[in-house]
């Protein structure tokens, strides 16, 4: 019978250790909420690399209730993984869009949609998904902004004529950024 009040009494104390030892921890700041992610993973792209682009591409559009739809990055990337959506080799264009609510109200980000067209007879490109890409979801408080990728099968030989539609509710007309990226 001793091993086992030698046990009870051991695990007793290092029940009172461990606690003891939360107690003393600091407390950090709290996790972000389940339906908030952090920019840089809603737009992680590996092994994506930079191009720069010109023309209208670089221009925000601000609408008269100050709300601004822009551009803010283009990026090229040659698909190495297979997963839902993905096709191993495939080349991709991901364009990064900023949403800036200058408004007094909340802006609805839950109808957001995106289409690129390319060349001079203005072919769709297809979407497509890459990485932990995600849509544009939510709302932005007023005066706060927000970011979202979305990746497109857009082949470089269309780079010299590129047209992006941005619509996001029935309020504002489409967002219509046109230009050339340079890899």
């Amino acid at each position: 019978m001793a091993p086992v009040a030698a046990l009870t009494v051991a695990l007793a104390l290092a029940g009172c250790s461990s606690s003891d030892k939360k107690k003393d921890a600091k407390p950090g700041p709290p996790p972000p909420a389940p339906s908030e992610q952090p920019e840089g993973q809603a737009n992680a792209a590996p092994g994506a690399k930079a191009v720069t682009m010109s023309g209208g591409l670089k221009k925000p559009v601000t609408y008269s209730d100050k709300v601004t739809v822009a551009v803010s990055g283009v990026r090229y990337v040659k698909n190495k993984k297979q997963g839902p959506g993905e096709v191993t080799g495939q080349s991709l264009t991901i364009f990064t869009l900023r949403f800036t609510n200058g408004s007094g109200q909340a802006l609805d980000l839950n109808s957001v949609r995106v289409v690129a067209k390319y060349g001079a007879g203005k072919q769709t490109a297809s979407p497509t998904s890459y990485a932990n890409l995600n849509d544009f979801y939510g709302a932005v408080k007023p005066g706060a902004s927000k970011s979202a990728s979305y990746a497109f099968d857009l082949p470089s030989q269309g780079y010299k004529s590129v047209m992006l539609g941005v619509s996001f509710d029935g309020k504002h007309k489409t967002a219509l950024f046109t230009g050339a990226i340079h890899p």
